[in-house]
């Protein structure tokens, strides 16, 4: 099926959920407001997340509620847009409901470590849809880790939890939240494989890029915060980067400290992450993400008529979720405008 073919349909909608995203005015308009209710006010009266608010009454949201909306309106929208694929594209297009699934079973995960009561999560849930594969019921009456791990046998989640029922408690939910991340990318890569080859390589691109930063996150966060040895490090570093192979990724890995790592990518291709050190640990996720998100502007420029156009989309959507997120916590701290502005992904 040529490219024209396959795409027509999809990019024609994805450009019309485009339209649907915030503009520089409702940033600006967001950014100027003082309080958790206006901000949801506004996105209900002025946005397109009324689809999520409708019959809401949003004058006495939480900060966790409203992002709980904004989440399932990012579902939503997958949603929409997964019914115009076919064949290997829609595989790859489920993977991005595993993603929501994912955060879900953290959910579970974080307070049945904290000894929370289960069925109060089961609330949060944010995906439950046509493509759960977890049955959520029996999860929210889990009485145990080992009980909960049990209860997603048959699920992709339980061969990579199943060997954590006996780890010790102080590492344990933190090894449990890497793999689970690790096999979303493993899954995602590995679908993106099987791709026609035009887009096998721009999507490739861009995951391995991704790839490649978080890692960079990762080695540095382990060396200076966590002081994990190098084998440690390595354990839960993701595979199938684009300019940090595995070799190299290992030397990283063994490098002697966080200012040994500086030194060493201080010149690269990602020294943008390291060359503030004043603000270097305040902004590193945030100039991930900018670098990213002018990646998929670039992206949005130049490929015409192959996968990029809903990848691009779904990844400014998430964008946007997160500045309204940040928005909100920086609004009930007081912040200022120009300083809520600089922990933004998206410039104006």
């Amino acid at each position: 099926m040529g490219s024209i073919k396959k795409f027509a349909a999809i990019n024609t909608k994805v450009r019309t959920l485009e339209g649907r995203l915030l503009t520089k005015n409702d940033y600006s308009k967001l950014i100027s407001m003082r309080s958790v209710k206006d901000i949801a006010i506004y996105l209900k009266n002025n946005t397109a997340y009324r689809e999520v608010m409708e019959g809401v009454d949003v004058t006495s949201l939480k900060v966790q509620e409203l992002e709980l909306l904004l989440k399932r309106y990012i579902v939503n929208q997958n949603e929409k847009l997964i019914h115009y694929f076919t064949d290997e594209y829609r595989r790859l297009f489920k993977i991005i409901f595993i993603r929501f699934e994912i955060e879900d079973l953290k959910l579970f995960l974080r307070a049945i470590t904290r000894k929370e009561k289960l069925v109060d999560v089961k609330e949060l849930v944010v995906y439950s849809g046509v493509y759960s594969t977890i049955d959520y019921d029996a999860l929210s009456l889990s009485k145990s880790l080992e009980e909960l791990i049990n209860n997603l046998k048959g699920t992709i989640y339980y061969d990579v939890l199943k060997f954590y029922k006996n780890e010790s408690l102080e590492k344990r939910l933190f090894y449990m939240e890497m793999s689970l991340d690790r096999l979303y990318f493993k899954l995602l890569s590995q679908r993106i494989e099987r791709l026609d080859s035009k887009d096998r390589k721009v999507f490739g691109e861009f995951l391995g890029k991704n790839i490649d930063l978080l890692n960079l996150q990762w080695i540095y966060r382990g060396l200076r915060f966590y002081k994990l040895l190098p084998e440690e490090l390595i354990n839960y570093t993701l595979h199938n980067g684009y300019y940090l192979n595995f070799k190299r990724i290992k030397e990283l890995c063994y490098t002697k400290d966080e200012k040994e790592l500086i030194r060493k990518m201080i010149d690269s291709k990602y020294g943008f992450l390291f060359d503030n050190k004043d603000t270097l640990e305040i902004y590193m996720e945030r100039r991930i993400e900018r670098y990213l998100y002018f990646l998929l502007l670039d992206y949005k420029k130049r490929e015409k008529m192959n996968i990029m156009e809903s990848v691009v989309y779904r990844h400014l959507l998430e964008y946007e979720m997160r500045d309204i997120i940040s928005i909100v916590e920086a609004v009930r701290y007081g912040m200022d405008e120009e300083n809520i502005k600089k922990f933004l992904v998206r410039k104006f």
